[in-house]
Order: structure tokens, then sequence, then C-alpha cells
């Protein structure tokens, strides 16, 4: 259940695109779109003019969230509080790129309180669904990265969740870098989207009829910042 992961990952598209342009590309037809909020023109959206080397996450920048059909009907959202990631970014190579992301999976956080207030539901899914006693964390680690268009990419990589690893593909967008003067450090912002099936990594609940309405699809997007070491 994908900030499952996750991002992680996601976060985050990592290289997901290579141009000495310096004009602000756009997204061929059909690619990922992570948002209708336009961009920034004081950003630049060319990955290769953005400095290589080590990233990490700024945490209080992004969000993992995922979500599923519940009942054969509605789309039910939640989000992780608690992740983390790194970053390597080389704008030369992207396919040479890496992410790594954690997401602690006793944060879910589906919003959904109990009478008595209580995030009864978020422990539920946490404990059962996600195994958090025995696994703590849902990873992402990369392993590929296919540039699809100067802005677009696909990020492969190891999801392991429960303690299951399987390969999870990202559809990803590299949404613009800038130097942040007050940091005064390079930012650069990724967003990622990708599916995978719960059952595969054994994520269910213990009631079977509880179970039975949240549907077997997850899908999973991270929006993050990035900020140069």
């Amino acid at each position: 259940m994908r900030r499952t992961l996750l991002a992680l990952a996601t976060a985050f598209a990592l290289a997901s695109c290579a141009t000495t342009s310096t004009s602000q590309p756009v997204a061929p037809t059909g690619a990922y779109q992570p948002s209708l909020v336009p961009y920034s023109e004081s950003a630049s959206r060319v990955a290769a003019e953005q400095p290589a080397g080590a990233y990490v996450l700024d945490t209080a920048h992004a969000s993992v969230s995922w979500r599923l059909r519940h009942a054969g009907i509605g789309i039910f959202v939640a989000r992780f509080d608690k992740f983390n990631a790194t970053l390597d970014f080389d704008p030369a190579n992207p396919a040479a790129s890496s992410i790594n992301a954690t997401i602690e999976a006793a944060s879910v956080n589906t919003g959904v309180l109990n009478n008595n207030g209580e995030r009864a539901f978020d422990r539920e899914i946490a404990t059962q669904a996600f195994g958090s006693a025995q696994h703590p964390q849902i990873t992402f680690v990369s392993r590929s990265i296919n540039v699809t268009s100067p802005t677009t990419g696909e990020i492969t990589g190891d999801l392991t969740l429960r303690g299951v690893t399987k390969p999870v593909t990202l559809q990803a967008s590299f949404e613009g870098g800038r130097f942040i003067q007050f940091r005064g450090k390079q930012v650069i912002a990724f967003s990622a989207r990708g599916t995978f099936n719960r059952k595969d990594f054994g994520a269910t609940l213990s009631n079977p009829l509880a179970d039975g309405f949240a549907g077997d699809i997850v899908d999973v997007e991270f929006h993050a910042e990035f900020i140069k070491q």
C-alpha cells in the first residue's frame, strides 16, 4: 500500500531525464502528469542543468500516498507520515542514478477515527496488512532507470513489504530544480507513481469480510524535494 512505499521511491523519479537544452521541456502526450498545478518559471525543468551528486529528502516538502478501490466502487486514499530517502543523481547519465527510500510501516494515516477518536483502523492496517511488528520498514531500492523523455522516465526497483521483495516500476517526472538562497543549496524535485498487487506481498487484513472490500491493486504516488549535500 504505495508514500507504499514509496515511494518511496519515490520518490522520486530520479534521473528521469537528460538534455542540454535551456528550454523548458514538455512531457509527451500520455506521459505521467503528477499535477494540474502549473510549473514555475523560476525553476529549471532541464535535468542536465542540475548538479550531480548526493541528495537527501526534504521530508517537510514530500509526501507518500496510496489508494485502492473500496467495495469495487470508490477510491480510498491514505498516506504515510514518516519516511526518508537518498538520491544519487547523475544528470549526464540518468540511467546511472539511484534512489533508496524507507517508509515506517506504523506511520500509515487514513484519517479514519473510531467512536473514541482513536486511530484503531490505522493500527489494524499497520499490524495486519503491513506486519509492522515484525517488519517495521517498507523499502524501495532502484535497480534501473529508463529515460522516456527529457522530463520523464521509468524507475524499476525492489519493493520490500512484510519482508517480501518484488520488482515494481514507477513512472517518474522531473519537476524542476533551483538554487534556494536561504538554504544556500540546490534543490531538485521529482514525482513518481506506480502500482502493485498487495496480495503478492501478503498484505491482507485478518477479517476476511473487511479485506474483501479492499481492492487488490494499490496505486502509490510520491512527491518529493531533494537537497544537494
